[in-house]
């Protein structure tokens, strides 16, 4: 068995948003205090996300975090040593548009099959993935819906996640896992023994697996709960309240012992 990992040894957080960061859809004023606590500790949040490339710019440019990876790995958004905010794709910007619009089609017979979903209102603000509304302005489809529009796009070769709103669909061998561990490599200079020691996780829902996978340091928020028996990979820790206010208790476990 390896050796519990020392909580102390953390030093870059990086989180879901939707039912993770938020509560019932919305930044609690204590959860925004806990990200301006956690940045004076010296801890690096960086959001990962399903969402979408417009929300990913206003977090970047409002939020104090270090970057903000979004649409399930697609890009990050960081800071230049001036400020300027800068964006870092991981395909080609040709590559990236051909795929969304594979996407689209893909999308267009999905919503053909289920009718009752719909494109997620963020779609516009997307550069490169699709994202089909099934829990968030949308509501009453079934579980056997929502896995009949995930079979759909995997059977057409992309790779599709349900988070706790959306189905997000997407071309490429990027996720989120993969472009946090270019970011720690590539921003932070961590190595994968340092990544272990230093690097934790955060997350609500199964479309974090993979996140829980790769990291030691892995938490849920209390509203996993029901995900749990679908999920391969659990956290290795899952704390007391939802959302935001579960967020909040994982903050005070780390930035008392930052210096």
């Amino acid at each position: 068995m390896p050796a519990t990992p020392d909580i102390h040894q953390i030093r870059y957080l990086f989180t879901d948003v939707d039912d993770t960061l938020t509560t019932d859809g919305r930044l609690l004023p204590e959860t925004l205090a806990a990200l301006y606590q956690l940045e004076a500790a010296g801890i690096q949040v960086v959001p990962v996300t399903g969402g979408c490339a417009g929300w990913c710019d206003q977090m970047i440019r409002l939020w104090p975090v270090a970057a903000v990876i979004g649409e399930n790995g697609a890009f990050y958004f960081d800071r230049d040593k001036a400020g300027r905010v800068e964006y870092h794709g991981w395909d080609s910007e040709q590559t990236r548009s051909e795929r969304q619009q594979q996407l689209l089609a893909l999308a267009t017979r999905a919503l053909q099959q289920v009718p009752e979903m719909q494109l997620a209102k963020d779609q516009p603000y997307r550069l490169a993935d699709v994202a089909l509304d099934y829990n968030q302005d949308v509501s009453g489809i079934s579980a056997e819906q929502r896995d009949q529009v995930l079979t759909l796009f995997h059977h057409a070769g992309a790779q599709a996640r349900a988070s706790s709103i959306h189905i997000n669909a997407w071309l490429g061998d990027y996720s989120k896992q993969a472009m946090s561990e270019r970011l720690l490599k590539q921003k932070f200079g961590l190595n994968d023994a340092a990544i272990q020691q230093q690097v934790a996780y955060v997350g609500d829902s199964a479309n974090d697996e993979p996140m829980f996978a790769y990291l030691q340091h892995t938490f849920g928020v209390a509203n996993i709960r029901p995900w749990l028996p679908s999920m391969t990979h659990h956290p290795r820790h899952i704390l007391s309240a939802n959302g935001g206010l579960g967020f909040n208790e994982l903050a005070q476990k780390l930035y008392p012992h930052q210096h």
